[in-house]
């Protein structure tokens, strides 16, 4: 009886010392909020990398950028140091070296290809892509969050959560790793779950499916934690036939504090 009596109160004491997996994921939130500032002291560099490819797998268009980084008063913004891009119709190759490139007037290829590498795999708070991860705290409510287990990853010992948000319209679904001592992300990889209602399918002409995203963060110094590489994909097909599958990609590397007392102005390309 003792015996018994002691495991019990052994696993109500653990219990009692983790928290739920909401209350994680909401002390994951603010944490990331409150070292904003943190992370605005570093410079670093970021590659980042998009690719298309038509419904039968063949290669449409690519582009890789190289920015640099830098603190501003607003968080950070980049500059464009160096960009390759590569177009193929048919058996003819372009290549290209500025930004927003276009072949023709109406180029969607051109356009979506811009898009990702200016909007979808940047924000100027250095977390990219945020709405497509469980850390917003304004979202928190709408998602399900369940501790699956404690672990180590790699040098870190986590939390492992799976989360899924059951808004109709906008259903994500994945698994998040949290370090257990500051309460950051290590690893996040989440899916898009929904399904774009029939009738906007008609009207529009438009159906996305497939979107998958992985981010991955590292520690630089206490509560400073910064996304290190992010990639997904998705396949996109509109009116007239256009189908694309879109794969993404972006790591950041070389991160060194910035010295440099005033900010600095980019324009984000």
């Amino acid at each position: 009886m003792r015996t018994a009596c002691g495991l019990f109160c052994f696993a109500a004491s653990l219990a009692a010392q983790t928290p739920d997996a909401s209350a994680i994921m909401r002390r994951v939130s603010e944490n990331l909020d409150r070292s904003e500032s943190a992370r605005t002291h570093y410079v670093y560099d970021q590659d980042v990398f998009i690719r298309l490819q038509r419904a039968n797998g063949k290669l449409a268009r690519e582009e890789s950028r190289q920015y640099a980084v830098a603190p501003t008063e607003k968080g950070a913004a980049r500059k464009l140091v160096i960009l390759q891009g590569k177009i193929l119709e048919g058996k003819k190759e372009v290549d290209y070296t500025e930004a927003g490139y276009r072949r023709k007037n109406i180029d969607i290829d051109g356009a979506l290809v811009d898009s990702f590498a200016r909007e979808v795999m940047w924000r100027h708070s250095a977390i990219p892509n945020m709405e497509w991860f469980p850390f917003e705290r304004k979202d928190l409510n709408q998602y399900t969050f369940r501790l699956e287990g404690e672990e180590r990853y790699r040098d870190y010992d986590v939390y492992r959560i799976s989360f899924h948000m059951g808004v109709p319209e906008d259903q994500w679904e994945g698994e998040a790793l949290i370090e257990r001592n500051e309460y950051q992300p290590v690893l996040v990889t989440t899916a898009w779950t929904g399904h774009i209602p029939a009738a906007a399918k008609i009207a529009f002409g438009t159906n996305v499916q497939q979107i998958g995203a992985k981010i991955s963060f590292k520690r630089f110094e206490k509560d400073v934690w910064f996304p290190v590489s992010c990639g997904g994909e998705m396949k996109l097909r509109v009116l007239f036939g256009y189908a694309r599958i879109i794969a993404f990609s972006s790591n950041n590397s070389g991160f060194r504090k910035s010295d440099v007392q005033s900010s600095i102005e980019y324009d984000d390309m």
